[in-house]
């Protein structure tokens, strides 16, 4: 860091005399130095601190190029850093997410990598649950009818959410309760939250892999609406409706999708269908009638479940909090579908852990999202928790099982009011849309 005091006390010095002599043109950040010396080999010296988390800053020490093409570059494990500086003696740069424990650094140079038996790094994990968006506290509804910073919206509830690509970092748009004509798109690039509004109550929305746009459906009448980044989010009809209704003639409202943006899934009543959103148009991938024995005792006309497509298993899960339970169904190589019972389907007026299907209890398993190790992460209503699912093992991700509350901090000593809806950032950190928290969570868990 000596470096840096250097280049500061060095630039006010530029600007004293560019001001005593009167110049208009004040001195820029002086340039970097070229230390260099191609006369000897390249080498990673030293490196501090030697643990750290996330975005932390670094130096490394040694011999190496100045680089201007992308040719030096440095890795903790196998996660690459971002260089901020580099004078051929001293690197600056930040850490990357990467697994927790002691992890080899490496400098490489056009391809060849060097590493120093004197250079390891402690990588801790953070971990934690913040409130993004709304307050605890305040049970005003404030949207402002169009736009409103962050910091003086205020919502009641957040039954669905999607995270969808910015231009620093991730946005998302949720949706503001199950009644009435609240979807929300969340700037966090901006600070500002805009309401798309004009298809009344609210059943699902869903980012494709690009998350340059997203696919909505109401609760009522099957309708599908698509919106991009490109055209500002705005809401436009696709002109179909996909017979796909509850037990009330409201719509189930619960899409995915999977491996190929032009398909869009949908869970109904009484079937699974694709929507083509090139042809406009949908087809019946299978009735539930079908598996006779996989949906027996299920209610598949409940409403507040969902869906989720995982590229690690290759499949499809399908939530049903009514009955407890999670299925999981899939593809073969032959074009036929597959639906078998994933986890829980038991009874029982508590949270209880353990193998997926013998053991665990999962009160009212709703949103689902799964990340790109494979883990199934579930909001669990009544249970008031986040579980993980990771093979056969179920286990606590954050929340107090069977105990509501509102209350922030490290993942298991936060409490969670009626997790609803969950989804996944760039950088796998999660924002949960909660029944009666009246607030959006972000959890980092890394």
């Amino acid at each position: 860091m000596k470096n840096n005091k250097l280049y500061l006390v060095f630039l006010f010095l530029s600007i004293l005399f560019a001001s005593c002599n009167g110049e208009e043109v004040i001195e820029k950040w002086p340039e970097i130095g070229n230390y260099y010396d191609s006369s000897k080999p390249i080498e990673l010296k030293s490196m501090s601190p030697d643990w750290g988390r996330i975005n932390d800053s670094f130096i490394i020490k040694g011999n190496f190029p100045v680089d201007t093409t992308g040719k030096v570059k440095v890795f903790f494990a196998d996660k690459e850093a971002v260089i901020v500086n580099n004078n051929g003696r001293e690197l600056y740069g930040l850490i990357p997410k990467q697994a927790p424990g002691y992890n080899e650094v490496t400098l490489e140079v056009d391809g060849t990598k060097y590493t120093s038996s004197d250079v390891n790094f402690k990588y801790y994990q953070t971990q934690s649950v913040t409130t993004i968006l709304g307050a605890f506290t305040d049970e005003d509804w404030t949207d402002g009818g169009g736009s409103i910073k962050m910091d003086e919206f205020r919502l009641t509830q957040g039954t669905g959410i999607t995270t969808v690509a910015g231009q620093k970092g991730d946005n998302f748009i949720f949706l503001g309760g199950g009644w009435g004509d609240r979807t929300y798109f969340v700037s966090l690039d901006d600070r500002m939250v805009i309401k798309l509004t004009g298809i009344g109550f609210m059943g699902s929305v869903v980012a494709d892999n690009t998350k340059e746009k997203v696919t909505i459906m109401p609760r009522e009448g099957g309708a599908v609406y698509t919106a991009t980044r490109e055209d500002g989010w705005t809401i436009n009809s696709l002109g179909i409706k996909v017979p796909a209704e509850n037990h009330t003639g409201n719509n189930q409202g619960a899409l995915a999708y999977a491996e190929d943006n032009r398909y869009v899934y949908c869970r109904g009543g009484d079937a699974f269908y694709r929507i083509d959103l090139q042809e406009k148009s949908y087809e019946t991938m299978f009735k539930y009638s079908d598996f006779p024995e996989e949906f027996a005792g299920l209610n598949t006309k409940q409403w507040r479940s969902d869906i989720t497509y995982s590229k690690f298993h290759k499949c499809f899960f399908f939530s049903f909090a009514e009955n407890n339970g999670i299925l999981k169904v899939w593809q073969d190589d032959s074009g036929k579908w597959n639906v078998e019972r994933y986890a829980g389907f038991r009874s029982g007026g508590t949270t209880a852990l353990g193998d997926r299907l013998n053991d665990a209890v999962l009160r009212e398993p709703m949103g689902m999202v799964v990340n790109s190790s494979g883990e199934l992460y579930v909001c669990c209503a009544t249970g008031h928790c986040i579980l993980k699912i990771d093979g056969r093992l179920v286990s606590l991700v954050a929340g107090n099982p069977d105990k509501s509350g509102k209350v922030n901090g490290f993942p298991t000593d936060a409490y969670f009011d009626r997790p609803m809806c969950i989804s996944l950032d760039s950088e796998e950190n999660f924002f949960i849309g909660e029944e009666n928290s009246r607030a959006i969570r972000k959890m980092t868990i890394e």
